[in-house]
């Protein structure tokens, strides 16, 4: 029988592109029992360090792909967005008048 490996919070990090504390913020934020739990851990040793098959990676992008997004719940939204289109005119005055170069 081989031993079987996991991938601890700094090896999911790293597998996934972030930092062990995003991991770890995650865990914390994300709890069994919410809205969006993380996956839960295949092992836990010594009374607490989590670790997980590296076969549940794709589980785990799911997971990442339907958390809420960046500004999900409003934010400030682009001044592109909020400031209306300067008809030509509004233009015309804000540089100073109507341009001679016709």
């Amino acid at each position: 029988m081989g031993t079987t490996r996991y991938l601890g919070v700094t090896g999911l990090a790293e597998r996934l592109g972030l930092t062990r504390h995003a991991v770890e913020k995650w865990r914390r934020r994300y709890p069994s029992g919410s809205a969006h739990p993380f996956p839960e851990p295949d092992v836990e040793i010594d009374g607490g360090v989590p670790g997980w098959l590296p076969s549940r990676l794709p589980e785990i992008e799911r997971w990442r792909e339907g958390m809420p997004g960046r500004g999900a719940g409003g934010g400030r939204p682009p001044a592109s967005a909020v400031e209306p289109a300067l008809e030509d005119w509004e233009r015309e005055l804000l540089d100073g008048g109507p341009s001679t170069s016709d």
